[in-house]
C-alpha cells in the first residue's frame, strides 16, 4: 500500500488513473475482440465461405494474433471444406 501511495505521489494522479483503467479494461477488450472475431467467422461461414478463406480473413484482420489462434478459430468450424 505504501508503494502505491508513493507511486501516485511521484508520477501523479492522472497517470495512475490511466494505468488503472488500462489494466482493468484489457480483459474486456480481449473478450470483445474474441467475440467480434467469432461473429466474423459465423457470418463468413453463413455466406458459404470455406475454412481456408475464413482463416485468411481472420489472419488479415487480426493485428497481433498468430497462426495458432487462427487455427483454433477455424478448428471450431469443423471440417476442412473449401467452398
Amino acid at each position: 500500500m505504501v508503494d502505491i501511495v508513493s507511486w501516485i505521489k511521484d508520477l501523479g494522479f492522472p497517470i495512475f488513473v490511466a494505468v488503472f483503467v488500462l489494466v482493468r479494461l484489457e480483459p474486456s477488450v480481449k473478450s470483445l475482440e474474441r467475440s467480434i472475431t467469432e461473429l466474423m467467422v459465423v457470418t463468413a461461414k453463413s455466406n458459404g465461405m470455406g475454412n481456408k478463406d475464413i482463416a485468411a480473413i481472420v489472419e488479415a484482420v487480426s493485428v497481433r494474433k498468430g497462426k495458432k489462434r487462427n487455427r483454433r478459430i477455424t478448428d471450431k468450424l469443423g471440417g476442412n471444406d473449401d467452398h
